[in-house]
């Protein structure tokens, strides 16, 4: 790829360049690891010395010309040194001096710590004589001659020491390099996979966009795959690692395959120095963990290289390897348990289901979804019957191949022999179907996650790989590296007393690798006692499948009615208590997710009295987080919602996947009482619970909806679109219907009324999960559509008979906000009166603010307007804030009070700012105060408090000039003082 444009890093250049010019220094030393552009940064700061005033010397510095005094000056000297050379130091200076041609000397050293000694001193005479400025880059972590360190030791010179890119830079630079704006998550995967080295950015976006992984996606850049290790890239890792000894070679590999491993394990299977060999080369680094030691690769694109470049028999050697030092070690440790079962598959060993089913519940755990799926098809395969089957169809359908698991629960049903007998007066038994103990069905559904449905995913038929499906790792070990807990196949520290097998972690929920469901609340290691005469356990198994099925109709296949009545079947079929508690517990969360507040709240609380802390009563209490959001009660919902996360050891384990939706529900309800801050909270709360998750496409779907709800309540459109991106173009994911669904409310507030029509459009085609919210978002999203066509009439309408529906659905959340669009559009004649009933029924200062506005609008009061506006402003809300501001300046223009109306239409002008180029009904009249560049320039300094003398010395201009221009800002601002301006030119984000 050519060179790209310099962008980001605009606080190191700035700081760069004030420190190269600094009168107090002569130069600087930008320092930094390897690769993350010290050199382009260099190169920008030696721009900024004009070529009339200085000459810049270029001077490279190479291993090869190390060891050869004056190698790095041999361009700048005479061929030969004058016979009898008493100083060849100061010669050497001198002739470098005599290129400076009257100019002020400015030496460019590239990789200065590869500086020969000598070069190195006639650089060092020269700064610190004051004859030249230096800018120079170094390494660090790699050994400097003395004349160089003596550079900034020695006060000469300053230095500088610049790390990785932010991802804000990473951003910028892609956006820069590719001609276009890239979405968040390939920001995000492209930075994580760098490091943000910008060297390795390079390389991996190049070979991305030759193998078409890196594309455009409706006009933003968008990272569709994996990036493959092109040959370029490759060869660039290689040359990084250098060449390896047979040792080192083992230790990269063991690491790579086993990534954390731990330090003593490593130790007893390669030799101590190629350890410490590894480590000093950076291809290793050390941490703690607990009271061991973890081995970790030096970048990720060392294991790729590392896991690619090792043939099949010795990669099974290192698995075997490290399996066995793991059990010789005595896999004390939960997730222990895990990685053993995935190095003996690996291996070649065989596996019996019990271990399979355990290490695929543990992978569940980590939300390593891929790794989970490839173990519960080998658990399955191995004789798991109708247990692994049904774990299997859970994990698949939390992954969002709802088809699979449906094939798959459809195959243990049909093996199960008929029931032993069905309760008494029922007749027949009835059809089962469901997850694992009440485990929490295949959606996000329930909390706000969205929905949508794969297209055409493989069904499963039987225990073989096949490539390309969810789960399938290709050649053994690609992608079932396990990554998740501490370092596994460490010895227990010295001190440690625990009986062998005891786990770091108590409290975990009984043995190690126990599957507990959903629902099941009985003390750890304690068994069901057979029912009647059924046969132990018969009853429980067919209570799980028939609430794995349920939760596949429902949530994967949009069949709700199918799944209610699959239910009832089921029903009848049961004596057991403890498994008709769990058909209720599944009509919960239908009820909920299908946004019927009363009902879910009325089971609810029948059910929350029977069940003690654990997984089965978060369940309920997830369900009942979403019923009092939907009911407006959006405090309690916050309390219940915290309250289960808080509560998360004692159900984890059993329902990994609760994460998403019960941070869902707290998200939304946020949303909906205005408080953003609590919204802001649910969101970074949620972004770290699935931070380390693999292939959980409905988690990151989850996260990206609550993100972008939460970028476009605060008026960010823009920002938004590209949160969504990813999620709402997943080629597979469920939640992608709503993701589309919340990209296409962003696409109409800025005006693209046909970008949006057609998403949604697609959002609606590709939606196959039950989930009611859904639908209410998508008629929100009509309202504003009809709006960017500029059929405001229309999009009145629609929101009042939208209002109208979710009032009969007791609903008033998304009621009231129907009612407030209708205001915003200009309709606010219709919408007052039920508005001044809502607060009432619904808590929050959203809902007070928008009775507040309707009741403005009405009276056709601008200042009360304007107040709407600051209450707005209060919560976060910048669109609905410059709309309000907006109105206000139309009322007092009506009114003829045309200075108010100046001061209205620049607040409501400074506040638009702030929201990315929305395109409103409110706002399309909106202009800029009529002010020149300088004067909005002098209005923004006196805003932040500046005077005028102030000013005047940091533009250059005399004060009676910046008076001149301030009373010109008063004059067409309508503002009549420096609280004024404050109010109008601040930052109002």
């Amino acid at each position: 790829m050519p060179m790209w444009p310099f962008a980001g890093r605009q606080d190191d250049l700035a700081r760069l360049i004030r420190l190269a010019h600094d009168g107090a220094a002569r130069g600087i030393v930008i320092a930094g690891p390897s690769g993350v552009g010290k050199t382009r940064l260099a190169a920008e700061v030696l721009r900024t010395f004009r070529p009339t005033s200085h000459t810049v010397i270029a001077i490279r510095a190479t291993s090869a010309a190390g060891g050869i005094p004056y190698g790095a000056l041999a361009g700048l000297l005479p061929p030969e040194a004058p016979a009898g050379l008493a100083n060849p130091l100061r010669w050497a200076a001198d002739a470098v001096r005599s290129h400076a041609a009257g100019r002020r000397l400015v030496l460019a050293v590239d990789d200065a710590h590869l500086l020969d000694g000598a070069s190195a001193a006639a650089v060092h005479h020269l700064v610190a004589a004051g004859d030249a400025l230096v800018v120079a880059t170094l390494r660090t972590g790699e050994p400097a001659p003395d004349s160089v360190t003596a550079l900034w030791r020695d006060g000469p010179a300053a230095r500088a020491d610049v790390g990785p890119l932010s991802l804000a830079d990473t951003a910028a630079i892609l956006a820069a390099a590719l001609g276009g704006r890239p979405d968040d998550a390939t920001v995000r995967r492209l930075g994580t996979a760098t490091e943000g080295n910008a060297l390795l950015l390079h390389e991996v976006v190049g070979a991305a966009r030759e193998a078409g992984t890196l594309r455009q996606v409706r006009g933003m850049w968008q990272l569709t795959g994996e990036p493959p290790m092109a040959p370029r890239l490759t060869e660039l890792v290689r040359e990084r690692v250098g060449a390896l000894s047979p040792e080192a070679r083992a230790v990269l590999e063991l690491t790579a395959f086993g990534e954390p491993v731990g330090l003593t394990a490593l130790l007893e299977l390669t030799a101590p120095d190629a350890v410490e060999q590894a480590e000093d080369r950076g291809l290793i680094r050390l941490s703690r963990d607990g009271r061991r030691v973890a081995v970790r690769l030096g970048h990720p694109l060392y294991g790729e290289v590392a896991r690619a470049g090792c043939p099949p028999l010795r990669r099974r050697n290192r698995y075997a390897a490290l399996a066995a030092a793991l059990e010789r070690g005595g896999a004390r440790r939960r997730d222990d348990l895990l990685r053993l079962t995935v190095w003996r598959l690996e291996s070649g060993a065989q596996a019996s289901p019990g271990p399979l089913l355990s290490a695929c519940g543990l992978a569940w755990s980590a939300h390593d979804y891929p790794l989970a799926i490839r173990l519960g098809r080998a658990a399955l395969a191995a004789g798991g019957g109708v247990e692994a089957a049904v774990l299997l169809a859970t994990v698949l359908d939390y992954a969002q191949f709802p088809d699979e698991a449906h094939s798959v629960l459809i195959q243990a049903e049909a093996a199960l022999p008929p029931p032993s007998r069905s309760p008494a007066g029922t007749g027949a038994a009835g059809t089962p179907g469901p997850a694992p103990v009440g485990a929490p069905a295949a959606a996000g559904a329930a909390g706000g996650s969205g929905g949508g449905g794969p297209a055409d995913p493989p069904a499963w038929s039987g225990p073989k790989d096949r490539e390309g499906e969810p789960g399938d790792d290709g050649p053994p070990g690609e992608e079932g590296e396990p990554g998740s807990g501490g370092a596994a196949g460490e010895e227990a520290d010295p001190g440690d007393s625990r009986p062998p097998g005891e786990e770091d972690d108590p409290g975990d929920g009984g043995p190690m690798g126990e599957q507990r469901g959903p629902g099941d609340d009985r003390p750890p290691g304690e068994q069901r006692e057979p029912e009647g005469d059924r046969p132990p356990g018969e009853e429980e198994l067919r209570t799980r499948l028939a609430l794995a099925r349920a939760g596949n109709l429902a949530w994967g296949m949009n069949r709700l009615r199918e799944a209610l009545d699959l239910l009832d079947r089921a029903e009848a079929t049961l004596t057991d208590p403890a498994a008709r508690r769990q058909v209720a517990m599944r009509r919960l969360d239908l009820a909920a997710a299908a946004a019927e507040p009363r009902t879910a709240l009325r089971l609810g609380s029948a059910l929350l009295g029977t069940l003690p802390a654990g997984p089965g009563r978060t369940q309920i209490l997830k369900a009942h987080a979403l019923a009092l959001c939907y009911a407006g009660r959006t405090g309690e919902a916050v309390s219940v919602a915290r309250q289960a996360l808080a509560d998360a050891g004692s159900w984890q384990d059993a329902m990994p996947a609760m994460v998403a939706p019960l941070h869902s529900a707290w998200a939304m309800a946020g949303l909906f009482a205005g408080d953003l801050a609590e919204m802001e909270a649910a969101v970074a709360s949620m972004d770290a619970a699935v931070a380390a998750q693999r292939g959980w496409s409905l988690g990151e779907g989850s996260l990206a909806l609550a993100r972008g709800h939460l970028a476009t309540a605060r008026g960010r459109a823009e920002t938004a679109l590209g949160v969504l991106h990813d999620a709402a173009h997943h080629p597979t994911a469920l939640t992608v219907g709503g993701c589309m669904g919340a990209y296409a409310a962003a696409q109409a507030l800025l005006g693209d009324a046909a970008g949006s029509r057609s998403t949604l459009e697609e959002a609606l085609s590709r939606n196959r999960a039950t989930w009611t919210g859904f639908t209410r978002w998508v008629a929100l999203t009509r309202v504003w559509i009809a709006a960017a066509y500029g059929e405001t009439g229309m999009a009145v309408e629609l929101a009042l008979a939208f209002a109208e529906e979710c009032r009969a659905a007791e609903l008033p959340g998304f009621e009231f906000v129907a009612l407030h669009d209708a205001v915003r559009l200009g309709g606010a004649a219709h919408a007052a009166a039920r508005l001044e009933e809502l607060p009432a029924l619904h808590d929050g200062r959203r809902v007070l603010l928008a009775r507040d506005h309707a009741r403005a609008a009405v009276a056709g009061d601008g200042g009360a307007l304007l107040e709407v506006a600051d209450g707005f402003q209060g919560l976060g809300m910048m669109l609905h804030a410059a709309e309000a501001a907006a109105q206000a300046a139309a009322r007092f223009r009506k009114d003829g009070r045309d200075r108010a109306a100046l001061t209205a239409a620049a607040r409501a002008w400074s506040l638009a700012r702030a929201c990315e180029g929305a395109r409103t009904p409110a706002l399309l009249g909106l202009a800029a105060p009529e002010l020149t560049a300088r004067q909005l320039e002098i209005a923004q300094l006196a805003a932040h408090g500046l005077s005028n003398r102030d000013i005047a010395d940091r533009l250059v201009l005399s004060v009676r000039t910046v008076a001149n221009h301030l009373g010109a800002v008063y004059e067409r601002t309508g503002a009549a003082d420096r609280a004024a301006l404050r109010h109008l030119f601040d930052d109002p984000s």
